[in-house]
C-alpha cells in the first residue's frame, strides 16, 4: 500500500518523521541523514521534509540559517538511497504562478515526488508575489500530474476549520499541525471538522533546552511560557526531552479521548528540529508509536461496533 492509500484509509496508522535537509554542499551530513533514514525503516511511513525560508519570522536569531539542500533534492536522494516515501513542503507565495507551475511539473517529472504539503505566507497582512495555497492547488489540478496534496494547520488560529474546508474543496486531503503543546485547540478543531474526510497529522517535537524553544518560536510556533519553565527546571537535556515526550503522549491520548462521532482520521508527525535532538526524536517516535496505533484502532473499532 502506497502512502496516498494509507493516508486515505482512516483505519490505517500513518507516521511521518520530519527532517530538515542538510546544508548545501555538506556531503558528509547528507550521508549521515540518509543513514538515519535507513534506520527508520519499518518505523515510519514517510519522511516529511520542510522548506525553511528566511522571512520576517517571529523572534530574533543572531545568525542567518545556512543555505540548505532543496527539499525535493533531498527527497530524491532519500527515495533513491532508501526507497522510503517522502512528503515535500513547498511555500507557494514566494515565487510567481508561472514559476510555481514549472516547479510542480519538474518536481513530479524530474524528481519523482508525488506527495506535497503546500504552505502559505506567514502574514495575511503582507502582499506576496506568488499564488496562495488554494491557487497553487488549482495549478496542480490543471497540470494533471496526479499530485497528492496536503497543507499546514494551526489549530489555535481563528476560523481554522473554514480554511481547511476551503482547501479540501481544492483537493488537499491531509494536514500537518504545528508542534502541539496543548490538546484543547486541536480538539475544538476536530469537533468543527466532524464528518470531513481528511487526515490531520498531530505534530510533536522533543525539546532539550531553551535554544530549541527559540528555534520553534522563530519558525512561528506558539510555545506556552510554562514550557520554558519546565525545560529550565529539568536541569539537563535528557530530562527536558523526557518531560516533553511525556507531554506529547498525554496530548495524543487526550485528543483521542475527546473526538467527535465522525472525526477526521489522525496521523502522527514527529519532528527532529535540530541535530542535537536526534536521539530524543527517535525516543519520542518509539514511545508515541506504541500509543498512537492502539488509540487509532480502538477508535475505528468502536465506530464499527456502533
Amino acid at each position: 500500500m502506497n502512502l496516498k492509500a494509507k493516508i486515505q484509509d482512516p483505519a490505517e496508522p500513518v507516521i511521518f518523521y520530519e527532517l530538515i535537509p542538510p546544508k548545501a554542499g555538506a556531503t558528509a551530513e547528507m550521508e549521515t541523514l540518509l543513514e538515519l533514514v535507513r534506520g527508520l525503516a519499518g518505523m515510519v511511513d514517510a519522511i516529511n521534509i520542510p522548506e525553511i525560508n528566511e522571512e520576517s519570522r517571529q523572534g530574533n536569531r543572531q545568525a542567518r540559517l545556512p543555505e540548505r539542500v532543496e527539499p525535493r533534492v533531498f527527497a530524491r536522494a532519500i527515495q533513491q538511497a532508501t526507497g522510503m516515501e517522502t512528503v515535500v513542503n513547498r511555500v507557494t507565495v514566494i515565487e510567481t504562478a508561472q514559476k510555481q507551475r514549472d516547479w510542480l511539473r519538474e518536481t513530479c517529472e524530474e524528481y519523482g515526488v508525488r506527495n506535497l504539503v503546500l504552505v502559505g505566507g506567514e502574514s495575511s497582512a503582507r502582499e506576496y508575489p506568488g499564488p496562495s495555497v488554494v491557487e497553487t492547488a488549482a495549478l496542480a489540478a490543471d497540470l494533471g500530474l496526479g499530485l497528492f496534496l496536503g497543507g499546514i494547520t494551526i489549530p489555535s488560529r481563528s476560523r481554522e476549520a473554514a480554511r481547511i474546508r476551503r482547501k479540501y474543496e481544492q483537493g488537499l486531503r491531509f494536514f500537518t499541525t504545528q508542534v502541539l503543546f496543548d490538546p484543547n485547540d486541536t480538539v475544538d478543531l476536530l469537533q468543527s471538522l466532524n464528518g470531513l474526510d481528511v487526515r490531520l497529522f498531530l505534530s510533536f517535537a522533543p525539546i532539550s533546552n531553551l535554544r530549541d524553544i527559540e528555534f520553534l518560536e522563530w519558525l512561528g510556533v506558539d510555545v506556552p511560557r510554562n514550557i520554558a519553565w519546565v525545560i529550565e527546571q529539568a536541569g539537563e537535556p535528557a530530562k527536558a526531552a523526557e518531560k516533553t515526550i511525556a507531554l506529547a503522549s498525554r496530548i495524543l491520548t487526550d485528543t483521542f479521548d475527546h473526538l467527535p462521532a465522525h472525526p477526521p482520521a489522525l496521523g502522527l508527525n514527529v519532528e527532529q528540529i535540530t541535530r542535537r535532538t536526534y536521539g530524543f526524536a527517535k525516543q519520542m517516535l518509539r514511545d508515541l508509536s506504541a500509543v498512537y496505533p492502539r488509540h487509532l484502532r480502538a477508535r475505528v473499532g468502536s465506530r464499527e461496533r456502533n
